[in-house]
């Protein structure tokens, strides 16, 4: 369940099982990322965040460094006043030492707030990640609002294992207290959108569950739905795979608010702005690239389902190279050539034994 430290009556509530740390007599949670605390400026109940996903940028980037779009609007960011950052996974690129050093002296360090990230499919080296960073699931609360971190990656889009125990356990140890209202779940990938019809072919080109079905509607969205009868639930990911733009948001009948928002590194990048006023919660849709970004609301279910009848984008072929580069570079295509490997040898073998006998 989660790890309860109230301090100063209820008005700074920490909960955490890792990936940041507390210290308690200074009540404040540590960004793994900039060791940055989240500060104690909560008793009015008034503070802002930002929202933001896939901030490595273009798939086809090889700089080693965060979007563009985002190192140029650093100083903007800064001046937004905001708590904290949640970066919703493919963070990097790639994960490496080199990487990891240049996030730290490009953007971590020159950021003026914490920072926190959910891991998504470009991230997950869980060994080197987590020497780094922490484990991958996580939670905290500020005020009224509890803030949890799920890695979607760990069991190929299922919450599974001690993640649903500490996600189940923690949810129903919440669900009766009137100290928590809202609760923010984020993640990289929107599971939540693979097996509902609801959200049809809206995410096509996302990385989803390889074998079977994911067991958010299972074991996930009854929780979440028992919740929402009595708290607000903003369900928060980052991958938007070939989407002409960086917005998606549908609050479903069960009065849950799914919300998706990524960066290419592009001229419809943008970053979101999420509010908590006195237990009201708004959004502020934030341009990189000066480009005109209609409210959160308006990339609406309707607005998409539009979208999906549009021409998508020619196939660039000068990336062919690239993606050969990346395919060859995972370690799923070693496991195919291994597996036809030993696929060969058993049948080789069958035919030769079977020779020998005549």
């Amino acid at each position: 369940m989660f790890c309860h430290i109230r301090i100063h009556i209820n008005v700074f509530l920490i909960l955490l099982l890792s990936g940041a740390t507390v210290k308690p007599a200074l009540s404040q949670v540590i960004s793994p990322f900039n060791n940055k605390a989240v500060h104690d400026t909560l008793s009015s109940g008034n503070y802002s965040f930002i929202v933001a996903g896939h901030l490595h940028g273009a798939s086809f980037s090889q700089s080693g460094f965060p979007a563009a779009t985002l190192l140029a609007n650093i100083d903007s960011i800064n001046n937004l006043n905001a708590l904290f950052f949640v970066s919703l996974g493919d963070l990097f690129l790639e994960l490496n030492e080199e990487n990891i050093l240049r996030y730290k002296k490009s953007f971590f360090d020159k950021l003026k707030i914490s920072f926190f990230n959910v891991v998504g499919n470009h991230d997950v080296r869980h060994e080197l990640y987590e020497k780094h960073f922490g484990k991958t699931y996580y939670s905290f609360s500020l005020g009224k609002n509890t803030f949890i971190f799920l890695d979607t990656e760990m069991d190929d889009g299922s919450i599974t294992g001690r993640q649903l125990e500490f996600f189940q356990n923690g949810i129903n140890l919440l669900t009766g207290t009137d100290s928590i209202t809202h609760f923010f779940i984020f993640s990289h990938r929107p599971v939540w959108a693979e097996n509902n019809p609801r959200y049809e072919n809206l995410f096509a080109g996302n990385t989803r569950t390889l074998i079977g079905k994911n067991n958010f509607e299972t074991d996930i969205r009854p929780v979440l739905e028992t919740l929402a009868k009595h708290k607000n639930i903003f369900w928060c990911s980052g991958s938007l795979a070939g989407s002409p733009v960086s917005f998606f948001y549908d609050k479903d009948p069960a009065g849950i608010t799914f919300i998706n928002t990524g960066i290419r590194d592009e001229r419809k990048d943008g970053i979101l702005l999420v509010r908590c006023d006195n237990g009201n919660v708004s959004f502020n849709t934030i341009s990189l690239t000066g480009q005109a970004l209609s409210p959160l609301e308006n990339y609406s279910l309707d607005f998409w389902k539009k979208l999906s009848g549009t021409e998508p984008p020619p196939f660039n072929y000068r990336l062919v190279p690239y993606y050969v580069k990346l395919a060859i570079a995972h370690p799923y295509f070693w496991y195919g050539v291994f597996a036809c490997f030993f696929m060969i040898a058993v049948v080789y073998g069958g035919v030769l034994a079977g020779w020998r006998k005549k």
